[in-house]
């Protein structure tokens, strides 16, 4: 068995590297629904259907993939090299275009302009400083057209002050036979009550009929209460919040109800 242990790194590279194991673990994510959810936020709160899409963080994009299956431009950005190539190939086997950029979350170029942009699975976590949020919210706001949306699916704040707990931290998922198990976080992993940041321990194990390993990588990642990430939008000067949904399934408000999992602002470009 081969394992790997990474003591600390930037974004758990070492982990993000392994992306159709990562695709696997996260096949339990209804991304058809996750995208008609946005879709039809997009519509009340614009007027207008959405025509391009840049989904940031993507992983294995596969938001970015079904919306180009449901006729959108499609864009992805991600800081792994291994995804985005894993991606671009996922891409190809649905039959759809992707453009797919290998960059930096907090700033990255992007020559082009889109109506509807997200970031999903509490990427924005390992935004860890606030000047890497304002920095990053300049950098999407530049990408979307006038009166763009931008969606932050985001950890609910009774994480942060530890009141309830809203996400299953360890599962198993299977792909024919693949088998892959996720544990994300551990009872040793330090939090900084100072910075809101945890040394987040995340493990993956994979097994195939010919080989089979672990991935222990950490990295530091934030957790945001509601209203520090409004005063940050605010600071940024390039967004509005113009409402805050509890859930990518349709119809949750944000609340403190369990049936909110979730804090996903949705940002107008102002």
């Amino acid at each position: 068995m081969n394992i790997t242990k990474v003591t600390q790194n930037d974004c758990h590279t070492e982990f993000y590297s392994k992306a159709r194991f990562y695709d696997i673990a996260f096949s339990f994510k209804n991304v058809p629904e996750e995208n008609q959810t946005i879709i039809d936020l997009y519509r009340k709160h614009s007027g207008n259907d959405a025509k391009s899409f840049l989904d940031i963080a993507a992983g294995p994009a596969s938001n970015a993939i079904q919306m180009a299956q449901r006729g959108l431009k499609s864009f992805a950005l991600d800081y792994s090299k291994e995804m985005v190539a894993y991606g671009l190939e996922k891409a190809r086997a649905a039959g759809v275009s992707l453009t797919y950029l290998q960059g930096d979350m907090r700033s990255f170029d992007f020559t082009e302009t889109v109506d509807l942009a997200a970031i999903f699975m509490d990427s924005t976590s390992y935004l860890i400083t606030n000047e890497d949020v304002v920095t990053h919210f300049k950098t999407v706001a530049k990408c979307l057209n006038k009166n763009g949306l931008y969606f932050l699916e985001m950890s609910h704040p009774r994480d942060v002050f530890s009141v309830g707990k809203s996400t299953i931290t360890e599962w198993t998922e299977r792909d024919g036979d693949v088998e892959v198990s996720v544990q994300w976080g551990n009872d040793t992993d330090v939090f900084d009550s100072i910075k809101q940041s945890t040394n987040v321990t995340a493990k993956l194990k994979y097994k195939t009929p010919s080989k089979q390993g672990e991935i222990v990588d950490q990295s530091n990642q934030r957790c945001f209460t509601f209203n520090e990430i409004d005063a940050l939008v605010k600071l940024s000067g390039c967004f509005e919040m113009i409402d805050v949904v509890g859930s990518l399934k349709p119809g949750v408000p944000f609340s403190n109800e369990k049936s909110s999992w979730r804090m996903i602002p949705i940002l107008k470009r102002i």
